[in-house]
């Protein structure tokens, strides 16, 4: 796996100081603020049509956050690990 560029770290931690702000983080919120305060080229549309971030910053974000911060694929959102959620993943329902 290659390590993370600066630029990539820099807008990983964005993120993580927005997550920090109400302990939860929705991707398109996410996607829109990257795009106005980094430019475009840290995102793209997927195939839904959405806007979603580039992976390397994906993977800087996931490298900053702790254990206890999980992605939501159905709403979309890093949150707070709950007791429901399965202990050894950091995806869930």
């Amino acid at each position: 796996m290659a390590s993370s560029t600066d630029e990539e770290k820099t807008v990983a931690q964005w993120m993580l100081d927005q997550y920090r702000r109400n302990n939860r983080l929705v991707q398109s919120s996410a996607a829109r603020g990257i795009r106005m305060t980094f430019g475009e080229n840290h995102v793209y549309k997927n195939r839904q049509r959405n806007w979603g971030i580039n992976k390397g910053i994906l993977e800087a974000f996931r490298e900053l956050t702790p254990d206890d911060v999980v992605w939501s694929r159905s709403s979309q959102t890093w949150r707070q690990r709950r007791e429901s959620d399965p202990p050894d993943k950091r995806m869930v329902r």
